[in-house]
């Protein structure tokens, strides 16, 4: 069987770049090595649910539960999906930053009607000027992991690793520099509320079984446990 994912931190660490006071859903794309991807995802107090477009008809889909501290892998194209305490999420992402450096700028800006301000980050390899505001909370990366299907790690983008954690939101970020150019942009910011229903597997998807995957084997519990 195969299983078309994105890799697992980056979907971690979209779903816990949230405002817990902030209730909508926010557009954006990404676009690295001159592929781009829509993504979306919704907000509703400790939960977040994103769908990112892959290209060919595939989507990869992810709900992040921090009540429950669990994440929700969804699988469309298989009609499964997977379950796993975010402890071991987070021990996928592996972030080093000990060469990496942010500087905030007086050079402010709106965007989307959000007030923002620049920040440069910078590393042995890369420079990213990122565009960030206090207004829609915490960011937690975007780093590109691995998966829970025992793919290789890989480390986050320093740009990433100087703005996990911080009390702010990045509603664009660019880099030149490295192997790649890369663009994170903010599209859509709509405030609105999220049915409840958003936020669990569909009832027709099949929950898949990770006992076999090494670190994997006591999945959370809950969300359709009796399937």
């Amino acid at each position: 069987m195969k299983f078309l994912l994105l890799p697992l931190g980056f979907l971690l660490s979209l779903l816990v770049a949230h405002a817990a006071s902030f209730e909508g859903t926010v557009k954006m794309t990404m676009t690295n090595g001159g592929t781009t991807h829509p993504i979306t995802y919704e907000m509703k107090g400790s939960r977040v649910r994103t769908d990112v477009e892959l290209g060919q008809g595939h989507n990869a889909s992810a709900i992040l539960d921090r009540d429950h501290d669990q994440m929700i892998m969804l699988m469309p194209a298989q009609h499964m999906y997977m379950v796993m305490p975010m402890r071991n999420a987070a021990a996928a992402s592996g972030h080093d930053s000990d060469d990496v450096k942010i500087e905030k700028t007086s050079e402010t800006q709106k965007i989307l009607g959000y007030n923002c301000t620049k920040y440069v980050v910078t590393s042995k390899d890369t420079k990213t000027d990122v565009w960030a505001t206090d207004e829609l909370g915490t960011f937690m990366g975007l780093g590109a992991v691995g998966n829970p299907m025992g793919g290789r790690r890989a480390a986050s983008a320093p740009w990433e690793q100087a703005l996990t954690g911080k009390n702010f939101f990045p509603l664009r970020v660019v880099s030149e520099s490295g192997k790649s150019p890369f663009r994170l942009e903010v599209t859509e910011v709509k405030k609105g509320i999220i049915p409840d229903s958003a936020f669990e597997p569909p009832a027709d998807f099949r929950k898949f079984d990770m006992s076999g995957f090494p670190g994997m084997g006591r999945a959370a519990s809950g969300a359709h446990d009796d399937q």
